[in-house]
């Protein structure tokens, strides 16, 4: 088997999943609480610098009743800078937020290394995600007046939920049901971290929801290049989605994290939408070459 090729500049990606949740949780920003940071990170930790915007969405659903019944039109209760924020980064990258950037995402993957072999889940469960964003996010909060995923959200468990009570005394008072719930939520994640491929991005993740409905149509893509392939599954097992990227990258699973552009025989890269493919000059030749001994 030859060693994983691609770019250098891949074998990074660590470096800046590490370099995201230190730029995100830094305080030295705190000013630009307002804009919401392309990943999923809470805004109630004591660190945070961005906003989380599934946080401002609910928060737009919330509040929406109530500017409705003072007379404001539907369209002025739109959150017009959150989506716009999302459909940026989406239509540049898809998912690869999810992949590079993320932090949830990171602690995901580092606690996945810890056992080699996951066990697979449903592929239909991933659809959950959508009715999570609708339910969870929209339509409970309008009605409830309550940020639910907030509520649930073991991120938010993570990052403000243990924190918070720890820095500030007076809150230890307001922890009630709700608090446990979600430090049960959290530490059923961190086990499933463990034996699944990131099954909170995979089955949960409403941001990762939203971003996916960009992947096929965003400006940076990733390409299989048929004529490469060895058939020898190195992309299959090293995949942090449980995905088979010749088949599925860039699918609505997928998390653009690029690990499967490092392919050992170079059958798999990323490149924008509107370059043209590989020239295959030469590759029977190169393919040959692969495949011998």
């Amino acid at each position: 088997m030859k060693a994983p090729s691609g770019p250098a500049w891949l074998r990074w990606r660590g470096a800046v999943q590490a370099a995201s949740f230190v730029f995100a949780n830094s305080y030295f920003l705190r000013g630009w609480k307002g804009f919401c940071y392309p990943g999923l990170n809470c805004w109630a930790c004591p660190l945070a610098n961005f906003a989380c915007p599934i946080g401002a969405l609910q928060n737009a659903s919330i509040s929406a009743p109530r500017a409705l019944a003072g007379g404001a039109s539907w369209w002025a209760i739109i959150p017009i800078y959150t989506i716009g924020t999302l459909v940026f980064f989406g239509a540049l990258f898809g998912r690869m937020m999810c992949g590079w950037l993320c932090p949830f995402g990171w602690l995901q993957d580092l606690l996945g290394r810890l056992r080699k072999h996951k066990l697979k889940l449903p592929r239909q469960l991933s659809y959950l995600r959508y009715a999570i964003l609708v339910g969870l996010v929209f339509v409970l909060p309008y009605y409830t007046g309550q940020p639910w995923f907030t509520k649930l959200c073991p991120q938010g468990a993570l990052e403000a939920g243990l924190t918070q009570p720890l820095i500030n005394p007076e809150l230890r008072a307001m922890v009630h049901e709700f608090w446990y719930l979600k430090q049960v939520i959290l530490a059923a994640f961190i086990v499933a971290f463990v034996f699944f491929h990131r099954p909170f991005c995979g089955v949960i993740c409403p941001l990762g929801a939203i971003f996916s409905l960009f992947n096929r149509i965003s400006a940076w893509q990733i390409r299989f290049d048929a004529a490469k392939c060895v058939d020898c599954m190195w992309c299959v097992r090293n995949c942090p989605q449980g995905l088979d990227p010749r088949t599925q990258a860039n699918g609505h699973d997928c998390i653009s994290c690029l690990v499967c552009a490092q392919c050992p025989y170079d059958a798999i890269y990323s490149a924008p939408i509107w370059a043209p493919a590989r020239s295959h000059a030469g590759k029977a030749d190169e393919h040959a070459q692969a495949t011998q001994p």
